[in-house]
């Protein structure tokens, strides 16, 4: 015996409504794929492999931070060797003045204010930094590399200068005597006691604050590379040997043979350094371009990444678009539905 069913318009009126709401979160969804590109609710399309997709972002923001890195690596290069380039045009130019000097008598009172302007501006280069970091100071980035050499007081490097010239000649180099030093007792203080000033461990007791060690730099995920150099370079103690026996020694003051003397070993000191600094810049040239290619791999490398997410994450635009049409056409299906029930009366089958 067959038992009747009930079925009332109340639960059949429920269950459309029910079903108008799936459908509007499926359309919901499906709106948000086609604006995005991707799935809407990628932990629950994707499931185990939800854990790949993290990982590939993590990869790419790591990559991405070595990157930004390397734009600030990059912009401190640049200042150094803008900061290079001054200083080899002012090395270049008092070697163009103590040149013809030597032989023509050119007034001493200007080969010193060119020796005194060319160790102003080999300080202030030296001395050059980025948003609070001095560019030559090494792994010391928070430390001014050298003291004023002209300062009041006089900082430890002009002391050593002034206390070595006076062991030796016993006068300062101020004194107006020192036009009594033979040319030959100069050359040897030059070649000995004076010199001895620039050695490394003078150099590092009286002269700088900069460490030995460069600023080593991450520029790819296996690849470091020294990005900086320092105020201890051997070029920039041939420098300020020779802009410092011009400048610091009395030279207006010296017998003329005296001065001569002085300028032949600065004007071999400044070639050599002006020989050291193309060195220097030559291997920031090298890293620099070390940099921009590091940078270039990690471009192609992001891209692969993003490819390999948009693979996973990434949905068909044009099924999508269909998935909406028909989403949308069971939507006003069960809109008319629901409003047929919902017109339903007892009263229309009872004659």
């Amino acid at each position: 015996m067959l038992t009747p069913t009930f079925i009332s318009t109340a639960s059949l009126s429920s269950e459309t409504k029910a079903s108008i709401a799936r459908i509007q979160q499926r359309l919901v969804d499906a709106q948000t794929e086609l604006a995005t590109g991707r799935h809407a609710d990628v932990g629950l399309t994707l499931g185990a492999q939800t854990g790949v997709a993290v990982s590939l972002r993590q990869d790419i923001a790591q990559i991405q931070s070595i990157k930004d890195t390397n734009s600030i690596v990059l912009t401190r290069m640049q200042g150094s060797q803008a900061a290079l380039n001054t200083l080899a045009t002012t090395s270049q130019t008092f070697l163009n003045a103590l040149t013809p000097a030597q032989s023509t008598g050119t007034m001493p009172d200007t080969i010193l204010q060119q020796a005194q302007a060319a160790m102003q501006s080999f300080q202030d280069q030296l001395n050059s930094s980025l948003n609070g970091q001095y560019l030559f100071a090494g792994i010391n980035s928070d430390v001014k590399p050298l003291d004023d050499f002209f300062g009041d007081p006089p900082p430890a490097s002009t002391q050593a200068v002034n206390a070595a010239f006076v062991a030796k000649f016993g006068m300062s180099p101020d004194d107006p005597n020192v036009s009594s030093i033979s040319a030959s007792d100069m050359q040897d203080f030059l070649n000995n006691e004076f010199a001895d000033l620039f050695s490394d461990t003078n150099w590092s007791a009286n002269w700088s604050e900069a460490s030995d060690k460069p600023v080593n730099s991450r520029i790819s995920r296996t690849e470091t590379a020294n990005t900086s150099v320092t105020a201890n370079d051997a070029a920039f103690r041939q420098l300020a040997q020779a802009f410092t026996m011009v400048a610091g020694l009395g030279f207006q003051n010296l017998d003329s043979a005296t001065q001569k003397v002085v300028m032949q070993q600065a004007t071999q000191l400044v070639s050599n350094g002006i020989g050291g600094l193309t060195k220097v810049q030559s291997f920031l040239g090298v890293t620099q371009q070390r940099v921009s290619d590091a940078n270039d791999q990690i471009d192609t490398q992001i891209d692969f990444l993003n490819r390999s997410i948009d693979g996973l994450e990434s949905v068909d635009t044009a099924e999508v678009t269909t998935q909406i049409s028909d989403l949308s056409t069971a939507l006003e299906a069960a809109y008319s539905v629901t409003n047929r029930l919902s017109n339903l009366s007892i009263m229309d089958f009872l004659s």
